[in-house]
């Protein structure tokens, strides 16, 4: 039952090191036995990078990457403003999507320095 197919889920080559990460992101987590939902949901209210199904739990993901520590690490730039905007995304898309009676959850995968798993820090649960 992978929702994922690849006449369904035609991925773009990525541009920037932004769409890098998130497909290094999906790549892991599906790997980690997630079944994909939906990547990059816009809304009035904000962005949510990458949407799973965790047995019966939404998992909305946050993908941070940070390429030197000058500003933070990937973890210090997860901003109450930032997790603000993607806790009422999620719940929009809860809304719209009919699924206001399943579990949900918010996971980060962070990156600081290079885009490889072995440099990829998952946090479920974060916020």
């Amino acid at each position: 039952m992978r929702l994922a197919s690849n006449f369904f889920n035609k991925r773009k080559t990525p541009k920037n090191n932004g769409e890098k990460a998130e497909q290094k992101a999906e790549d892991f987590l599906l790997s980690q036995g997630l079944y994909f939902v939906e990547r990059n949901f816009f809304c009035r209210l904000g962005e949510i990078d990458l949407i799973f199904l965790d047995n019966q739990t939404y998992v909305f993901i946050e993908v941070r990457f940070r390429a030197n520590s000058s500003h933070g690490s990937a973890a210090e730039s997860l901003g109450k403003s930032k997790l603000k905007k993607v806790r009422n995304s999620a719940a929009l898309w809860l809304q719209k999507n009919n699924k206001m009676n399943f579990e949900s959850r918010f996971d980060a995968i962070l990156f600081d320095q290079t885009i490889d798993t072995q440099h990829l820090t998952w946090l479920k649960a974060v916020f």
